[in-house]
């Protein structure tokens, strides 16, 4: 496994790194999105349900709780 924290550890209002992504299906829409492996970023929010808010060059992207998961980063 990618070393690095998963999203759901990772801490609030933090520059971050995308060190990888766990799952190759969500790998390409991330991609789109913006979020690719070396991509900074910030996590803004915590949801109820478990996900994350993330702000990926000014724009605010919803990532599930299942998909916050698979992802991988470090501190920036």
């Amino acid at each position: 496994m990618t070393p690095g924290m998963d999203l759901a550890s990772a801490p609030l209002d933090t520059p971050l790194t995308l060190l990888g992504v766990g799952a190759s299906t969500s790998r390409q829409r991330l991609a789109t999105l913006g979020l690719r492996e070396g991509a900074s970023f910030r996590l803004l929010t915590r949801t109820i349900g478990g996900g994350r808010i993330v702000l990926v060059g000014g724009s605010r992207i919803a990532l599930s709780r299942d998909l916050v998961r698979l992802l991988r980063a470090e501190a920036a």
